[in-house]
């Protein structure tokens, strides 16, 4: 073996060393794995979360009743040499005093409630579908972040092996010395194309890793891009959006809560009723007795007519939501499905030339062995068939990307 040919092999292992390092500590996993872990720990979930917890919470507020009032009096007492002393008018009272919620109040309070809770829980599963799209993203470019990767390190060694033919033929002084120089020139695009794959898998895993939220590092389990995809009719997508979209979904319940609001406003115009009992000793010596009482709010002035107007304006605004929300979801999936359709198109117009540019190249470093070809139109196809196949592998990973985020964007998520 020579001395070029050993020093290529050594720079091969370094290579491959260094590439290893970088994800050596890395655990892969399926992306039915990928997304449990997603939705265990991704901290923009966990926050989100936390407003259910919130919306819950008042839940609980809005079901209790008023606690009573307690007051306790003690009047006419004597003050003599600081000491105190009971006299024939001296009254002692305690009294506790409960307000009764009329017409229905603590049940509207309680519907309102409830139906924010839902409408809770409902956004909190869209804020978990709009992160999908992050999540499929990263999760898709990281597969094709590894396929150029294994393509590349191929190229390599595939050229490693022309190199040596090339070699063989400068010795036999078949190819001139600019020649061949020129062939171990290109070696070095190949070389720096590694390594710039390597560091961009690299980057990604780190934000795939942030993404989950995970303590231990993730990188996808490669798997096979079935090359399946068959026509989406648009009125059947907005069928099943509006069936599972979570926006859409909560929309809706904020709308009833809105609607309970406004009965709830209107039930105000009632007035509640404090009922109220106590107990009297009066008198030395003292004298004891018990009373009752109620005291009721007059709805002479404030009749709440501004609050009722107030949750109106909220109702009609609700509804004006909703329709916004409905048209974004059509706008969202047509432009979804514009995007599938011409991704699908993108990778056939690849998928139709693969074999003729496989065989293109295939020929071209026969005829070069051979000594039928130059080394610049080598060089030339070679370059031209990395870049065609580097597109073949994006236009199959954007499509299978954009069949995925179809789902997304009909809410059917997992």
């Amino acid at each position: 073996m020579n001395r070029s040919a050993a020093n290529r092999i050594v720079m091969i292992i370094l290579l491959l060393s260094v590439m290893c390092a970088g994800n050596a500590m890395s655990e892969e996993i399926t992306m039915e794995d990928g997304l449990a872990i997603f939705y265990l720990n991704n901290y923009d979930i966990i926050v989100s979360k936390y407003e259910v917890d919130r919306a819950y919470a008042d839940f609980v507020t809005a079901r209790l009743r008023p606690n009573p009032n307690l007051t306790m009096a003690y009047t006419n007492l004597a003050m003599s040499k600081w000491q105190t002393n009971r006299w024939d008018n001296t009254q002692m009272t305690v009294r506790i005093d409960q307000l009764i919620e009329t017409a229905g109040k603590r049940g509207l309070r309680t519907s309102v409630a409830g139906e924010a809770l839902e409408a809770s829980r409902l956004t909190h599963k869209d804020v978990i579908r709009n992160l999908l799209i992050g999540f499929y993203g990263i999760y898709y470019s990281l597969h094709q972040d590894m396929i150029n990767l294994q393509f590349a390190r191929g190229e390599l060694s595939r050229y490693d092996r022309l190199l040596s033919v090339a070699e063989k033929r400068f010795n036999a002084g078949f190819i001139t010395l600019i020649d061949y120089t020129k062939l171990k020139i290109a070696r070095i695009d190949l070389e720096n194309n590694v390594t710039n794959l390597t560091t961009q898998l690299n980057n990604n895993v780190e934000s795939f890793n942030f993404l989950l939220g995970a303590p231990v590092k993730y990188t996808p389990k490669k798997q096979e891009m079935k090359e399946e995809f068959r026509e989406y009719p648009v009125a059947e997508l907005l069928e099943r959006a509006y069936e599972n979209r979570f926006d859409y979904l909560s929309a809706q319940k904020q709308l009833k809560a809105a609607d309970y609001s406004l009965s709830l406003a209107k039930a105000q115009r009632f007035p509640d009723v404090t009922l109220g009992g106590e107990w009297d000793s009066t008198g030395n010596p003292a004298t004891n007795g018990i009373g009752f009482g109620f005291s009721v709010p007059l709805p002479i002035f404030n009749r709440y007519q501004g609050e009722i107007l107030k949750r109106k304006a909220e109702y009609k605004q609700g509804e004006v939501f909703i329709s916004r929300i409905k048209a974004r979801i059509g706008t969202e999936l047509n432009q979804a499905l514009n995007t599938y359709k011409s991704g699908v198109v993108v990778f056939t117009s690849y998928k139709t030339r693969k074999a003729e540019m496989e065989d293109l190249l295939r020929n071209t470093e026969k005829a070069f062995s051979l000594g039928g070809i130059t080394v610049l139109e080598l060089l030339d196809t070679q370059k031209t068939y990395r870049d065609f196949i580097t597109k073949y592998n994006q236009a199959l990973t954007q499509a299978v990307l954009n069949k995925d985020l179809l789902k997304v964007y009909t809410g059917e998520i997992k």
